[in-house]
């Protein structure tokens, strides 16, 4: 089976805030190619998800800004993660549904 060949776009709007004086979270936005992943395969659905996670570590993480704590931001990760599963989810339905038909 080819592989499906779809650009994963996850575009999320962090703003939240810690207390009264805190400024809004900045937005971010992750573009992740899915060129090559065969969402009909478990291993490579997985090798996948762990590229995104790798990513959104990398986004939520950003040392190179001014004032930045280089502590993990957990819920920037939860938040990036829970926007990217659904489009994940349809992809390897999709793929589930172009293998049966075949």
């Amino acid at each position: 089976m080819k592989a499906i060949k779809l650009a994963l776009v996850a575009a999320c709007t962090l703003v939240g805030a810690a207390g009264a004086s805190a400024t809004p979270r900045e937005n971010v936005a992750l573009h992740i190619s899915s060129d090559g992943v065969n969402f009909a395969d478990p291993a490579s659905v997985s090798a996948f998800r762990g590229r995104v996670a790798q990513e959104i570590a990398r986004v939520c993480n950003p040392g190179d800004r001014i004032g930045a704590d280089m502590s993990p931001d957990f819920k920037c990760r939860r938040e990036m993660s829970a926007s990217f599963e659904p489009s994940i989810a349809a992809m390897t339905s999709a793929a589930g549904k172009k293998l049966a038909n075949n």
